[in-house]
């Protein structure tokens, strides 16, 4: 009796709220450029950007003529690149243990060592690595907007986008370290899943600009300008397959974190 009522209320208040003009849907995709900033700049590097792209449904919540509040779903596949000998070959060694059917080896600690658990797994030295990513992205905001002008109205707009992580896949440039059946087992490590050494979720603060087209009434174009600033790991803080030497002949854990960053072109139309 209690989830009807909830329901019929949720039902009731959805179809008040459309009939005073306050709720407007509509369809938008979002074509990107994006980066992976690392924060230990002596271990990693970033290396360059990457075209990405999404796109999938938003809504707003109009509050007043100036504000709304707005969110949405959205498919997003981005990609970031990472160099792990940011300072050629002088750099920390960062190794880790794959076997011929391209499946990693998990780490286990022996005696303060961390040692391939598949001890016929050949050792890899990783000198950069390409991440392709897929989310499911919730944003939440604000949009602060203009008076119309003409047909057109301008906005900024400032929020989080929630992402959860769907699936990763990684390229690899590596040494294989003069290990000949590792290279002819190996040749080419690429669109290997990375999921276990990855988070599941990814948050980004959002703030942008942008413009609103009123073609017919209750109808509008629009497109806008964003840069989502990463300040969540999107990689497991110590990863379960890198090691590094500690200096006293041992391996330890690679620990790691990376940011996503990226500049947004969102375009669409609004009902």
């Amino acid at each position: 009796m209690k989830k009807s009522a909830i329901i019929l209320g949720l039902v009731l208040f959805t179809q008040f709220a459309m009939s005073q003009n306050k709720f407007r849907f509509g369809l938008k995709v979002t074509p990107s450029i994006n980066w992976l900033k690392p924060i230990d700049t002596k271990k990693f590097e970033s290396n360059g950007a990457s075209l990405g792209f999404g796109g999938g449904l938003t809504g707003e919540y109009m509050i007043s003529e100036s504000f709304s509040f707005y969110s949405g779903l959205e498919l997003q596949v981005e990609k970031g690149k990472i160099n792990f000998e940011p300072n050629g070959t002088n750099s920390t060694e960062v190794i880790y243990y794959m076997d011929k059917d391209y499946s990693f080896s998990s780490i286990s600690e022996v005696n303060g060592n961390y040692k391939a658990d598949d001890t016929s797994a050949h050792q890899i030295r990783l000198k950069g690595r390409t991440y392709s990513n897929n989310y499911v992205t919730i944003p939440l905001g604000i949009k602060m907007k203009t008076k119309e002008i003409g047909y057109m109205t301008y906005f900024g707009e400032f929020g989080l986008n929630l992402a959860f992580r769907t699936g990763t896949k990684i390229k690899d440039d590596v040494d294989y370290l003069s290990n000949v059946q590792a290279q002819a087992d190996l040749n080419d490590i690429s669109e290997v899943n990375m999921d276990k050494d990855m988070q599941p979720l990814r948050v980004q603060l959002k703030f942008g600009l942008g413009g609103e087209y009123k073609i017919s009434e209750g109808t509008s174009i629009f497109g806008g300008l964003h840069y989502n600033l990463g300040f969540t790991n999107v990689v497991k803080g110590d990863s379960k397959y890198l090691v590094s030497p500690n200096g006293s002949g041992d391996n330890k854990p690679v620990s790691q974190n990376f940011k996503a960053h990226s500049i947004q072109l969102t375009v669409g139309v609004l009902f």
